[in-house]
């Protein structure tokens, strides 16, 4: 496993109820992460949307906590039904839109965008499959960076490509299952799927066993949960404990826990929330009047699409690793801090 960047950790954001809870680092809430679409008339300029699972959000964890540029936390306090836009039947998502809430000299932002998103067709032209390395970012709540965000990672690997999950499915139509451990707090983490340059069996047997193949790193979806697994009490005679708990152990019977297997859903969900005409609207007003709009700054512009948002218009790249994510979010108007 590479070394992650620390661009991928700036992208991600914790959640908690209220501002209170998240200035201590209450041991509730979430994960999120930040996306980019960049405006259709000048590339240079950008929209940015907060993402998480929906689950989250109608829990009461609606409360951002993002970093800012000299190393603090500053807290955003967001709505449900008005910050907050869910698609119905658009599975365990929902999408808010920053700009106006972002602010440059007081928040250190990272974006991921959409030449970075692992749709069907980068899935299908790359050969993405079962045993393909993928890594989460998110919130580990029993050692999250008390006040500050200090995201962890978690490794595994794809299990089995996207497919109906019951009856555990929140809504979602498919879900890859990658074999990874998570827990409660990382629940709207970003999943990415990687490879490094010599890591692609397939190409490796073709070439006779050759190192070949090129690194990348995609958006390969959220993660939104985890199966559930039982786990039987079996009594423990007194002398073999320590310390005993037997009056808290019947035999035979089971407790709920989580096994080893993450559910994760696939980008187009996350496309289509950002194509509800809500969203579509403000782009529009942002490019005609130069509002809500954010200038790329620090990394070079990357060529991307300007045509209309689609699940189809995301052409794959080859850009460095390092390069996944823009610079620290710039408002193109001076503004009032948040």
């Amino acid at each position: 496993m590479p070394k992650i960047p620390t661009e991928i950790l700036e992208s991600v954001f914790y959640l908690y109820r209220h501002k209170e809870d998240a200035e201590k680092g209450s041991e509730y809430g979430g994960t999120g992460f930040f996306i980019s679409l960049p405006s259709e008339n000048d590339s240079r300029y950008f929209y940015v949307y907060a993402v998480t699972n929906y689950h989250n959000i109608i829990d009461g964890f609606t409360t951002l906590r993002v970093k800012t540029e000299n190393g603090a936390s500053d807290f955003i306090e967001l709505i449900p039904d008005i910050d907050w836009r869910y698609v119905p039947g658009g599975g365990d998502i929902i999408v808010a839109s920053m700009n106006k809430h972002l602010n440059e000299k007081k928040h250190r932002v990272m974006c991921i965008t959409l030449s970075y998103f692992a749709t069907r067709e980068v899935v299908e032209k790359n050969r993405i499959g079962v045993g393909d390395d993928v890594f989460m970012v998110g919130r580990f709540i029993d050692h999250d960076g008390g006040p500050t965000n200090t995201p962890a990672a978690r490794f595994g690997n794809i299990s089995v490509m996207p497919t109906r999950i019951e009856p555990m499915d929140n809504g979602v139509k498919d879900s890859y299952c990658i074999d990874l451990h998570s827990r409660s707090g990382f629940s709207g983490s970003p999943v990415f799927v990687y490879r490094t340059p010599g890591n692609d069996l397939e190409a490796n047997i073709l070439a006779g066993y050759t190192i070949l193949g090129s690194g990348f790193v995609k958006l390969l979806g959220i993660h939104w949960g985890q199966f559930p697994e039982l786990w039987e009490l079996i009594h423990i005679p007194k002398e073999k404990l320590a310390e005993s708990t037997l009056g808290l152990i019947v035999e035979g019977q089971y407790v709920k826990g989580l096994s080893g297997m993450t559910c994760v859903m696939p980008v187009e969900p996350i496309l289509d929330a950002l194509n509800i005409p809500q969203f579509r609207e403000e782009r529009k007003r942002g490019d005609s009047t130069l509002e809500l709009k954010f200038i790329k700054n620090g990394y070079p512009v990357e060529p991307e699409s300007t045509k209309p948002l689609s699940n189809q218009d995301n052409p794959q790249h080859k850009e460095d690793f390092n390069s996944l994510l823009i610079a620290a979010v710039r408002k193109k108007q001076p503004s009032d801090e948040t």
